[in-house]
Parts: C-alpha cells; sequence; structure tokens
C-alpha cells in the first residue's frame, strides 16, 4: 500500500521549542503533569490536533519525556539548555537537541554543508513526506540549523555530536493534517479550535482536492484546515450520490420546450415553458403583463390576510 503519512518530524523549529518547554518549566518545573495543562502552558485552550502537534515537537527534540499516561514532564537536556552549569555548556546540548529528531539527522548527515531548498524538496519527496509536510519540514530543518550555527554548536570541523537512534514515536505524530478521502473520520480545526462537536465522515472531496464536505453538511471545509482522525476501511461500501437526471424534473407536454429557468428564490426554481412558436419581444411584453397582475393579485390576498 502506498504511504498516506509523512515520516515523524517537528512540526517547529528548535527555538521555538526551547521558547515552549521554557513555559513549562516556569510553570511546572520538572513536575510530571498533564498534556492539557502542559498545552495550556504554552498558549493553548487545551487538547487539540494543534496542541499535540506542538508538544510531539517538543518530544521529537528531547525536551520532554513522558513519565506515564498521557503525563510529560521536562527533560534534563532541556534543563541543561535552558539553565546550563556554565554558559559555555550549552552549546553541546543544543546541538544535541537539534540533531534528535530523525529526519534532521538524516539531512544533516545527506547534506553536511549548504543544500539549496529545491535540492532539499526534492530528497524530501524520495523519503516519502507529502507535499502538505514538506513546508514545515524546510522551514523547521532550515531555522534550526541556523540556530546551531548561532550558538557555534558546531565544532571547527562541522561534525556532529553522537544522537541516540533510539527516538520513540511522540505521542500527537500519528495525527493526518489534510489529504482527506471520502469516507474518512475528520475534525475541522482553526487556530487549535476544533469547529466541530464531534468527528465527521467525508461524502464528498472537490476535484481541485482543496475543499471537503461532511455527512448532514454542505458547508465546503478547507482541506488545510482538515485533521484527519480515522482512515475509511478499505473494506467499507463507498456513499453514493444521486445523479442530476431529466426524471428529476417535471417532464414536459408534447411540442413544449423549456425557454428559460431560474432560481428567483433561495429553494424556488423556475422553468418557463413554450409552445407552438419562438417568444419574441411582444410575447415577452404580454408575459409581463401577466405576472404583474398575478403579483397584485397576491398582494391583495396578503393584506386580506
Amino acid at each position: 500500500m502506498a504511504r498516506t503519512n509523512s515520516p515523524g518530524y517537528p512540526n517547529m523549529s528548535l527555538p521555538k521549542a526551547l521558547v515552549a518547554v521554557r513555559k513549562i518549566f516556569d510553570a511546572d518545573r520538572r513536575n510530571p503533569i498533564d498534556r492539557v495543562t502542559a498545552a495550556k502552558h504554552i498558549g493553548y485552550a487545551g487538547a487539540s490536533g494543534a496542541s499535540d502537534k506542538a508538544l510531539a515537537s517538543l518530544a521529537h527534540y528531547g525536551l520532554t519525556e513522558k513519565t506515564g499516561k498521557s503525563e510529560i514532564r521536562v527533560s534534563q537536556l532541556a534543563l541543561d539548555i535552558i539553565h546550563p552549569d556554565k554558559p559555555q555548556d550549552a552549546a553541546g546540548s543544543i546541538q544535541q537537541a537539534g540533531l534528535k529528531p530523525a529526519i534532521f539527522k538524516q539531512l544533516r548527515e545527506r547534506f553536511p554543508g549548504h543544500v539549496s531548498e529545491d535540492s532539499l524538496r526534492s530528497y524530501l519527496i524520495r523519503e516519502g513526506f507529502q507535499n502538505i509536510a514538506i513546508a514545515p519540514v524546510m522551514s523547521a530543518y532550515f531555522d534550526t540549523i541556523s540556530f546551531l550555527q548561532q550558538n557555534k554548536a558546531f565544532d571547527q570541523s562541522g561534525a556532529e555530536a553522537n544522537v541516540s537512534e533510539e527516538v520513540s514515536t511522540p505521542e500527537g505524530e500519528g495525527l493526518i493534517y489534510g489529504g482527506a478521502k471520502v469516507g474518512d473520520l475528520v475534525q475541522w480545526e482553526v487556530d487549535g479550535v476544533l469547529q466541530m462537536e464531534s468527528p465527521m465522515r467525508v461524502r464528498l472531496v472537490s476535484d481541485d482536492g482543496l475543499w471537503i464536505a461532511v455527512d448532514g453538511s454542505e458547508t465546503g471545509i478547507p482541506m488545510e484546515q482538515v485533521l484527519v482522525e480515522e482512515r475509511a476501511s478499505s473494506a467499507a461500501t463507498p456513499p453514493k450520490f444521486k445523479l442530476a437526471s431529466k426524471s428529476d424534473e417535471e417532464p414536459s407536454l408534447s411540442g413544449e420546450k423549456e425557454w428559460m429557468r431560474s432560481l428567483v428564490g433561495r429553494d424556488i426554481k423556475v422553468r418557463l415553458l413554450v409552445s407552438g412558436g419562438d417568444m419574441g419581444a411582444k410575447e415577452i411584453g404580454k408575459l409581463m403583463k401577466l405576472l404583474e397582475a398575478q403579483r397584485a393579485v397576491l398582494s391583495d390576498d396578503e393584506e386580506d390576510a
């Protein structure tokens, strides 16, 4: 089966992650706290797809560690960066954190010097990253490498410290943004706020792939704001959509032809059928007089009511 999700990656750069973990440390030091509390410390209203991605980013850099079910705490590595014993000791810890994400370590080994955006994008595509993930990965990587260089986290030879390969998948990494298909169970998230009371099934995806619609709603939802919570089962019966057909319309009598149709109200449609010849200016004028007379009658009825 083709990959439907990108490999794991941090959704923010290391300097942004350090700002976030410092807020958690300032509030609760290294005490174990639940993820909802941690999300609130870094500026979210509570648990959401966006907050899960942010907390997952901290875990990717090794700045937090899991202590129990839905509980985390600030790691010793984070403490060594934000409160080092000696200022010069922070560089090694920063380097370790910056190359802790498996994809960042892989990219640094592949491109030890300067790399263009085109080359990096091409490599990420070959490694299985989806289009929606490529821009965040590139932005976070370039900002992180720049941060490491500014803090002199690389030694004179350009070599990096040995970083452990044992990186567990952070909570929230299984979330998928965009790429929804018909039948998937999804949420709609805008600026960290869920827009639906509960996840809904996708009933329609626009031809250009930029919009979806869910069961029971005609509202178009931007694909970039869609959070896929559960993929549709391959064995599931796909939904059926009724096709418009001539049988859905009022039949025309023999010799009649449709001259025009129009929407005259939110749910009111009008079809004008003509027989015996073509409509000209004279006929349209008489039709207008008939409609004006009918409007006058309806107005009188409304006043009497």
